[in-house]
């Protein structure tokens, strides 16, 4: 991973630790063009190493940045689940890889609540051979955002910069019970320039979007846990298109 201060929060520090044993090579950010590098579960080099690193290949599950070269595409719910299905008949994995790659899919899947969860997806991990206790494992380990320090403090959780075509903007998340700070997390959000922000309501099962861009705002409420990657942006994309932004 990339010197760039990441802080993990407690959910993953708890899932990691469950499940693997991690000890990531640290790479300084000034020696990114030392190396070659393969993406995974992103394909837009401005989210990890610059547009400016030689960059390889990439294996991911999101919509195509159409910056890298060599790049194999799925919409299978998990860019782990997706090495799974691409090398299993090559590689055996090991019970620690497969532990890692299944946990991989319930955060991608959100315990199978998300609008990114598949059935197709559901059987491909069943050969992983820990079957189905989605409610369980969403019990036992999801720990919703920190927000004792306040809305503010918390904006960052699940940040990441995202560029479709020339619209550019950042975003980050929220996961909670209820929508207490929700009122001040819109306040936030439409105080900043370019943003996207997502509060996902698991008491009530309910996503709230706000998306500040050009000066303009716009919301939308879903009945149900809505993938950023999945649901929140095809929509997005829509109403960029519907107001001159995008070419329809």
């Amino acid at each position: 991973i990339l010197d760039k201060n990441y802080e993990f929060n407690e959910y993953n520090k708890r899932l990691i630790n469950d499940v693997m044993s991690y000890n990531p090579v640290i790479i300084k950010t000034e020696d990114i063009n030392k190396y070659n590098w393969f993406l995974t579960d992103h394909n837009d080099p401005e989210q990890s190493v610059g547009l400016g690193a030689n960059i390889v290949g990439c294996i991911d599950h999101h919509m195509n940045s159409k910056k890298v070269k060599n790049i194999i595409l799925s919409d299978i719910g998990s860019a782990t689940l997706f090495v799974y299905d691409l090398f299993k008949k090559e590689y055996s994995f090991n019970e620690e890889e497969k532990r890692s790659i299944f946990f991989a899919f319930m955060d991608d899947s959100k315990y199978g609540m998300s609008s990114r969860y598949k059935e197709s997806d559901a059987i491909l991990a069943d050969e992983l051979g820990f079957g189905r206790n989605y409610k369980e494992l969403f019990k036992k380990y999801f720990i919703p955002t920190d927000l004792t320090k306040g809305v503010e403090y918390a904006i960052s959780n699940g940040y990441k910069k995202i560029r479709y075509e020339n619209i550019f903007f950042e975003s980050s998340f929220i996961e909670t019970y209820g929508i207490n700070g929700l009122d001040e997390y819109k306040k936030i959000i439409t105080s900043k320039d370019s943003f996207l922000g997502r509060w996902v309501d698991y008491e009530n099962e309910r996503t709230y979007v706000i998306f500040k861009y050009d000066n303009k705002i716009y919301e939308k409420e879903y009945p149900f846990i809505a993938s950023r990657a999945t649901t929140v942006m095809k929509d997005l994309i829509e109403y960029l298109k519907v107001n001159g932004y995008l070419q329809q």
